[in-house]
Formats: C-alpha cells, sequence, structure tokens
C-alpha cells in the first residue's frame, strides 16, 4: 500500500512512516517523528520527536466560512503525543498558524480548531473539543468530553473536569467543573505534583477565595491582587501572583468567569 509524501514537502531521514499515511504540500517534518498509518496531514510543520498515532487529520481546511482557500499552516512543537483519530485544523488568515507547542499529550478522537494556541506539558482528554483562536495555556488537563467555546483562554496549571463547558476565561491554578461550569477550588493535587511548595498553594488559595468568594469587581480583584503583591518580597510567593497579574492584564475576548 506505501504512503504518499508530496515533492513539495521536507521531511527529515529518521522520520518513519506508516502505511497509508498521506503528507500533503507545505509540510516540514523534524527529526525522529513518526506517524502512524492512515494519517491525513497538510501544511504542516512538526518539530522533533513526535508520535501522531493512525487516522489522524493534521492541516485540513479550517471549520470557518471565512477561510478563502489562503495559505496557513499548523505547527507542532517538539515531543507531542497526538493519539487516534485527533483533527486539528490550520489556521485561518494568510501565513497564520494553528499552534501545538511542546511536551503535550493529546488524546483520542480530540478536535483542536483553527488559530488554536495550545501550550506546554498539557493533557487533553478524548473528545475534546476546542473550538476557533482558544488558548490554552502550560500544564493545564482537560478532561474526556470538555467543551471550549472559541476565544476562550485557560489559565495555566488549571483543571478543567469532564463534561465540562467552557464558555468564557478561566484563571490559572483553578479546578473547574460542571454544566453549567462552577470553580470548585484550587488545582492542589496539580500543584503539588508539579513542585510547588506550601506556601505557593496557600498564595493560589488566598486569591481564588478573593476572586470567587468575596464578589468583587474585576477591577477590584486585580486591585487586591496587586496588593498582596506589594506585601511581600518572596520569590516563590511573588511566581505565582506574577500568573495570576499576567492573566487578568491580558486581552479577554470572552470575559472571565467570576
Amino acid at each position: 500500500m506505501g504512503y504518499y509524501i508530496h515533492p513539495d514537502s521536507d521531511i527529515h531521514s529518521t522520520v518513519i512512516i506508516e502505511e497509508g499515511v498521506y503528507i500533503g504540500p507545505f509540510c516540514k517534518v523534524g527529526k525522529n517523528v513518526k506517524i502512524m498509518r492512515n494519517s491525513y496531514i497538510t501544511h504542516t510543520i512538526i518539530d522533533e520527536n513526535t508520535v501522531i498515532y493512525p487516522n489522524c487529520i493534521i492541516g485540513t481546511e479550517p471549520q470557518d466560512k471565512s477561510f478563502k482557500n489562503e495559505i496557513s499552516f499548523v505547527k507542532i512543537g517538539k515531543n507531542n503525543v497526538i493519539r487516534e483519530l485527533t483533527c486539528i485544523h490550520r489556521a485561518t488568515g494568510e501565513n497564520n498558524q494553528t499552534i501545538i507547542m511542546n511536551n503535550n499529550f493529546i488524546m483520542s478522537q480530540v478536535h483542536i480548531g483553527h488559530n488554536c494556541i495550545i501550550g506546554n506539558n498539557t493533557i487533553i482528554s478524548s473528545l475534546v473539543g476546542i473550538a476557533g483562536y482558544s488558548f490554552i495555556d502550560d500544564f493545564v488537563i482537560l478532561g474526556g468530553m470538555a467543551g471550549v467555546h472559541q476565544k476562550v483562554r485557560i489559565g495555566k496549571y488549571t483543571i478543567i473536569g469532564g463534561l465540562t463547558k467552557v464558555s468564557q476565561d478561566i484563571p490559572p491554578f483553578m479546578t473547574v467543573d460542571g454544566n453549567p461550569p462552577k470553580v470548585i477550588g484550587i488545582n492542589r493535587e496539580g500543584m503539588k505534583r508539579n513542585n510547588f511548595s506550601s506556601k505557593q498553594i496557600d498564595i493560589a488559595r488566598q486569591i481564588y477565595k478573593i476572586i470567587y468568594h468575596q464578589k468583587l469587581s474585576l477591577k477590584s480583584i486585580k486591585s487586591k491582587i496587586e496588593e498582596l503583591k506589594n506585601q511581600t518580597n518572596d520569590p516563590e510567593i511573588l511566581s505565582i501572583i506574577d500568573i495570576f497579574i499576567d492573566f487578568f492584564n491580558s486581552t479577554s475576548l470572552r470575559g472571565i468567569f467570576i
């Protein structure tokens, strides 16, 4: 049966390609990548040591009525695992990219829409749907069959429960579950697994209470987090506060879930 590689694509000599794979135009595949049987890849750049399991579809046209056949891409970083039947669409807009960064574990039948950015070290469970222009930050975990609305941001180290619908931005370090969703606390276990100290966990919990227990406006939440920053010079605590400040100071297209 063999496989097909478009003559315009650049495939490193160490790449393993199984039967039935189609690699179309505008592809560049780095060393030690493995692409398993019957996957279809086009308009995609793949860095080193990524493994793509059977029957994945990567780099095809976005599901977006505004797309006008422009040249755009998917860009996949290093050390990613992309499991069976996952679909990752290329971006809308000339030379724009849908981006998957490094060390991500993307399970079976995941859909990642056009112009999304997936950070580093995420776990995206089976049957998750991520709509276009969404941003999933580093160390996020998305539970099975969770749905992410277009243009939503999910902050670092947040965990989203299975079957949860996310339609607004979620701050970092949170645990979210349910439909409609509810922030039920900080992601304590995730922080412990990633070697955060007890005082870092405590400051994350303190900020969680400011956001979700005090019924404050967004402006007041930002002000209180800045006050916490001004009260310490401990670099461990400041590192957590700065993650929150960066999140709240970034542009939100859907509004923040508070």
